[in-house]
């Protein structure tokens, strides 16, 4: 009896929607996302920062280690410019 390898499955963008969706699907399909930037940033919370400046280091974090160790899906840091389908 052989495995079949699972499906895979491209994310473009680490944003709310691109967690939730690396989230959900990592368990039946090889996820891999990609983003622009390598960091995420809670933009809604900018405006705390301004008021208190130590909150600043609480918005932002690193989307590798988060979308690889807890959601066990592959990051890219880079630009998805054109896609085949086939592989």
């Amino acid at each position: 009896m052989s495995v079949e390898p699972k499906k895979r499955v491209l994310v473009i963008g680490a944003g709310f929607s691109g967690f939730l969706v690396a989230r959900d699907l990592h368990k039946d399909f090889d996820v891999l996302v990609v983003d622009a930037k390598e960091y995420f940033e809670y933009t809604p919370g900018i405006l705390r920062a301004y008021v208190k400046p130590s909150h600043f280091d609480a918005l932002t974090f690193t989307v590798q280690e988060v979308i690889e160790r807890k959601l066990h899906s592959k990051f890219l840091w880079g630009e998805a410019m054109t896609l085949n389908g086939v592989e």
